[in-house]
């Protein structure tokens, strides 16, 4: 079996990359313009720079393959400039952060052969959920426009797509088997068809396995995945039909990003591998919260028991694809695919068992629930709080592309997209020893589901939303003067709908829910449409009622880009791209009834290219221009009712602008040489507008108690972005030594802030040895990783069999990689307790990867 692109060395293996992993539809059409102008992009050791109109960045599989196994495919992305991805750990499994040009990851669309990953509620990227590497034909960046046809209500700026190998012609089969650091294993095998018809019919099926622990803390990450696909080509023009399929089921045991104050007690602070509780006794008062919180020396507190803070996911895809050609110069494509998740990030919580929720409707009679079973209701105890989240999702993209002539046409683009998004915080029970007896708490029906008095469901949150995307585009490709110059002019229109289901009352000051069957005082309730209350709030404050409501988006984004082909390989582009961000259901449910303006940029760029069969390289300019910026944290603290969820605030407007730039350049046919650099230069412009309570002279006379009211609370106008590196550079050095090719890479990071105002207003009183200053911003740190390939070909019968041994960060370096960033720093009395939270880069680690062939 002949897997070119699994088994390519870089004195060998110079990869064809016309298509670039987006849509079927935007591959055709670029493809088919390369082809006709004899432009045909050509990695060089694996990285291509593609003759597009915009700043685009292609990784093949030559280079994957030399990335630690069972790595996510957003690490790897990491040698692209421009991009910065903090891992949470050596391996991939427990997800990370992506950052291009400033924007964070929910800002990007994430694509898999042309099917959006975003999140449809908040648009997060699951950097653990991603397709096995190994199966990764190529994946593309766009540094700062979306594609015509992109699927997306959230992509402000860029696009990450990958795009799935083809099966094999050949019959074969191939087993990896990997052990490494931290007791890691994994077992990777494939099988691939060949020809199964005289129509060319053929598939593979893939699966794998993976488990390792933690490498700071207690706790392990286990992931399965099994993938397959059938490709079905017609006739011999390029037309074909494909389905592919994919399963994933991630169950790990989450790291705790800790506080500046959690890591001068412990430099790989984490959760705590003991939770004591009380034994149920009749009789008595039993207290599930004994200890302090956080504290490794007083193993009683359960609220950082490492089983209690899990990340449990289980996802699912069925993905299409079709190429026809209905007639001389007119093509159709069309992507359809159906997605579905079922995922929480855990959590803990106490209640009474003469809790309010718990009596139900009627309290009076209804003293309270005896939870841990010892015949009384006098005793606080602790429960499983998940917020449990399940998405069906079902999409279709479809194009329509017709040839003018070979250096001319026209495309019409249709895309559906919509996710049904159900999200509940149903709390579970717990074993003696803490562990939930069920991961997705009380979801089911079983001993783990807790039920109040009058036999509804416990629960923090409830709720229900539809995102439905319809869009239309239209794009013109052209080529002139003799081939040359190369014009596009697009524009997409997206119509974007939430349909929200809040089934919880809303807090009026806080915005979060209050999920409850217990009576409300009439006088507390407020209705959604009505205005906000003037006067003396009644006891226990207002409510908003349950709702539906239904927001709309509708903008208009034009793009338009320019290239010129010299001769001798120089070229230069320029490109325009409008894009627009939607908010999220989490800013949508807790502001009820205000206005949540979407975030939308304006991107321009410049740059230059130079492609040989030997050099690919690129240099770009850019810069955006934003209204009404978002910006994103995770909700860390136990005691809210959105633990583990994504928050958005607004940071009002900014711009960004910056240089990216690449060099893959082979020096001999046994000798390769990559490097990349970029450089952002990032300012809010405005101010954040806080809040005050009503006694402040912000609020006007007549506020009602416990009202907020906006002030200028943070100094962020001037500041740079958060989370964002003004600098890095990096690069590649691979060597062929006969059977054996040794590799090194590296990547310098720059330093980062933690904080909107950058740390203006307050300063950490005492940050020690740790690699962050008392403004709140990240040491700069270089992590250096290196790999050797050594064909075992030649001494065995299987010629397609090798060793792989990689070592990341070989010097052990200690640094803080992501950043869980907030408006500005904490007064000092306060630090002890809140503030930015930062995660502990991986350490060294080693890995051997045994891949046999047959």
């Amino acid at each position: 079996m002949k897997k070119i692109l699994l088994l390519c060395t870089t004195a060998s293996c110079i990869v064809p990359t016309a298509a670039f992993a987006q849509s079927t539809g935007t591959e055709t059409t670029e493809s088919s313009t390369i082809v006709v102008t004899g432009t045909r992009a050509r990695g060089v050791g694996g990285v291509a720079v593609p003759d597009v109109p915009k700043t685009r960045s292609v990784l093949t599989q030559e280079i994957l393959s030399r990335q630690t196994e069972g790595q996510s495919i957003l690490q790897s992305i990491n040698l692209i400039p421009g991009v910065n991805y903090t891992n949470n750990d050596p391996y991939g499994s427990s997800g990370g952060n992506l950052r291009i040009r400033g924007f964070p990851g929910n800002r990007v669309a994430l694509l898999w052969d042309g099917l959006p990953l975003n999140d449809t509620g908040n648009y997060a990227i699951f950097g653990n959920q991603q397709m096995d590497q190994e199966l990764i034909d190529q994946v593309s960046v766009n540094l700062g426009t979306t594609d015509v046809d992109s699927p997306t209500p959230s992509a402000a700026g860029g696009v990450v797509s990958y795009r799935t190998r083809l099966p094999s012609t050949d019959l074969g089969l191939r087993v990896n088997g990997s052990l490494g650091t931290e007791h890691y294993r994994r077992l990777f095998t494939m099988f691939d068809s060949g020809a199964l018809t005289p129509f060319g019919t053929r598939l593979f099926v893939a699966g794998s396995y993976q488990k390792y622990d933690k490498f700071r803390g207690p706790g392990e990450l286990k992931k399965r995945q099994l993938n397959a696909r059938i490709y079905q080509p017609i006739g011999s023009n390029g037309d074909f039909f494909s389905i592919a399929g994919h399963l994933n089921s991630n169950r790990n045991n989450s790291y705790n990003n800790g506080l500046i104050s959690d890591y001068l007690g412990n430099r790989y602070f984490d959760n705590i591998d003991t939770c004591v509780r009380d034994a149920p006794t009749r009789g008595v008062r039993d207290n599930d919260n004994s200890g302090t919180a956080a504290n490794l020396s007083t193993p009683a507190s359960c609220t950082n028991y490492y089983n209690l803070r899990i990340n449990p996911s289980d996802t699912g895809n069925i993905r299409g694809q079709l190429k026809l050609t209905l007639a001389d110069g007119l093509t159709f494509t069309a992507d359809p695919g159906y997605q579905g998740t079922l995922a929480n990030g855990g959590g803990t919580f106490q209640v009474e068992e003469t809790d309010a929720r718990l009596r139900g409707a009627n309290p009076v009679v209804n003293g309270g629930i005896d939870l841990n079973g010892d015949g009384d209701i006098l005793d606080l105890v602790r429960v499983y709080q998940p917020s449990n989240t399940r998405t069906n999702r079902y999409t279709f993209l479809s194009s329509l592309i017709y040839e003018i002539s070979p250096q001319h046409r026209l495309r019409a683009a249709y895309t559906f997209d919509r996710g049904h998004h159900r999200q509940t915080g149903d709390f579970g029970r717990l074993y003696e020893n803490g562990d939930p007896i069920s991961v997705f708490g009380g979801k089911y029906e079983g001993q783990a589901r807790i039920r109040t008095a009058d036999g509804t469901i416990l629960q923090n949150r409830d709720r229900l939303s539809i995102a439905m995307l319809q869009q239309i585009s239209g794009e013109y490709f052209g080529r002139f003067f003799d081939d040359r110059l190369t014009f596009t002019a697009g524009i997409r229109a997206p119509f974007f709908r939430r349909e929200l289901n809040q089934y919880c009352y809303t807090v009026l000051t806080s915005g979060n829910p209050l999920c409850t069957t217990e009576p409300v005082a009439p006088n507390r309730i407020l209705s959604p449409d009505a205005p906000r209350p003037t006067g003396t709030a009644p006891a226990g404050g207002y409510l908003y009622a349950p709702f539906e409501r239904t927001v709309k988006y509708s903008p208009i984004l034009p793009s338009a880009g320019v290239s010129y082909d010299f001769t001798g390989g120089h070229s230069v582009y320029a490109s325009y791209g409008k894009n627009f961000s939607s908010p999220s259901t989490d800013n949508l449910y807790r502001s009820v009834n205000i206005d949540v303006e979407p975030e939308t940029t304006n991107s321009y760029e410049l740059g230059y290219r130079y492609r040989t069969s030997r050099v690919q390289a690129q240099l770009a300019g850019y810069y955006v221009d934003y209204r009404n910026r978002i910006v994103t944290a995770q909700d860390l603290d136990p005691a809210s009712q959105t633990f583990g969820s994504t928050l958005d605030r607004n940071v009002g407007d900014a711009r960004a602008y910056g240089l990216d730039g690449q060099v893959s350049w082979r020096v001999m046919p046994d000798l390769l040489v990559y490097t990349y650099a970029s450089y952002i230069n990032s300012r809010l412009k405005e101010d954040v507008l806080g809040t005050a309570a009503s006694t402040s002279a912000a609020c006007l006379p007549g506020t009602i108690v416990g009202t907020s009211c906006q002030i200028i609370s943070v100094n962020t106008k001037g500041a740079q972005f958060v989370e964002t590196p003004k600098w890095t550079f990096g690069g590649r050095l691979q060597k062929d030594f006969g059977p054996v090719s040794f590799g090194v890479q590296g990547k310098w990071v720059s330093k980062r802030f933690s904080t909107d105002d950058n740390g203006r207003s307050n300063f950490l009183v005492n940050t020690g040895d740790l690699p962050v200053d008392i403004r709140g911003r990240t040491s700069a740190y270089t992590v250096i990783d290196t790999d050797a390939r050594i064909s075992l070909g030649e001494w065995t019968s299987l010629k397609e069999t090798y060793l792989d041994l990689s070592v990341t960060n070989i010097f052990d370096k200690y640094y803080f990689a992501n950043i869980t960033t907030q408006n500005t720093l904490p007064a000092v009395a306060a630090q002890a307790t809140s503030g930015p939270r930062f995660s502990v880069g991986a350490p060294r680690t080693f890995q051997a990867t045994l891949s046999l062939g047959f």
